[in-house]
């Protein structure tokens, strides 16, 4: 006689929320506008969101996480980025949102508190994994959309060419020796990007 095999066990816990989510990061780019990085804590982002403590860390796993993701949603890049339209000016107008996320003021807070963190920190690793990842991944999307659609020749190496746009980018905000503009992003974009004429 053969045996069954066990039925599946069920998922833990109920299914992340979309409008919870939302309204967590409209919370913390709130308060990220008016108080810069340091408002940002779990406790002020459950009073100004409605949304519990414990459900807050079901999403990230501590205050700096949410506090990026709230940021790089505020900066525009993610949005342009799925742009439907032409994948070589969403880039460009990726690159610009990065670029007039970091003059406004939250965008200098975000700067200045990366700047001075240790790279250990868990300020550094949400940076890391919360923004600039994610802006990597949506930039190497649209280089593949570039490439598809022949606008771009394919780099011999992705990697390499995404290190070339962001470390400039990432170089100027950590060291604070000329601004983030998007003059800058345009030269920079014309020089690593070339087009197809």
């Amino acid at each position: 006689m053969t045996r069954q095999a066990p039925p599946p066990v069920p998922a833990r816990g109920r299914p992340r929320d979309p409008r919870t989510r939302a309204a967590i990061l409209a919370a913390a780019r709130a308060l990220l506008t008016r108080g810069g990085l340091t408002s940002v804590t779990i406790e002020a982002i459950a009073q100004n969101s409605g949304v519990s403590r414990p459900t807050i860390y079901r999403y990230w796993p501590n205050a700096p996480a949410v506090a990026m993701a709230a940021f790089l949603e505020a900066t525009g890049a993610a949005e342009a980025a799925r742009s439907p339209g032409n994948p070589l000016a969403a880039l460009r107008e990726q690159l610009h949102a990065l670029a007039d996320a970091f003059a406004a003021p939250a965008g200098r807070s975000v700067a200045a508190m990366v700047a001075a963190a240790q790279s250990e920190t868990e300020l550094a690793k949400a940076f890391r994994n919360e923004f600039i990842a994610r802006n990597r991944d949506a930039t190497r999307a649209l280089l593949e959309r570039c490439i598809t659609s022949k606008e771009i020749e394919a780099p011999a190496d992705m990697d390499l060419t995404l290190d070339l746009i962001f470390g400039p980018l990432f170089y100027r905000l950590l060291m604070g020796h000329a601004p983030i503009t998007r003059d800058f992003v345009d030269r920079l974009f014309d020089t690593v990007i070339r087009a197809r004429g």
